[in-house]
């Protein structure tokens, strides 16, 4: 995936779960990770996750590599974190 795609997938995330938001550190720390992920894959991924999902999908979701019951750790920190703000 090159940083076009990634962004068009952080804009998606973005739009669906509003906390979320792009930001430039966000950008460089993920597209080392994101290099490796096929566009098709990622977006599917994504898909799936919102329709199933009301926290935003950790880089472990996108890559289609994790399913659900993997990322309710992430859930719990994200939830956490959303109530320290």
């Amino acid at each position: 995936m090159n940083k076009t795609e990634m962004l068009k997938l952080f804009v998606l995330i973005e739009r669906v779960y509003p906390p979320f938001r792009i930001k430039n550190e966000i950008v460089h720390r993920y597209f080392d990770h994101c290099l490796e992920f096929d566009y098709d894959t990622a977006f599917n991924s994504i898909k799936e996750h919102i329709r199933s999902s009301p926290y935003p999908p950790p880089i472990s979701q996108i890559s289609g590599l994790a399913d659900l019951a993997d990322c309710r750790h992430w859930e719990k920190e994200y939830v956490l974190a959303d109530h320290l703000n």
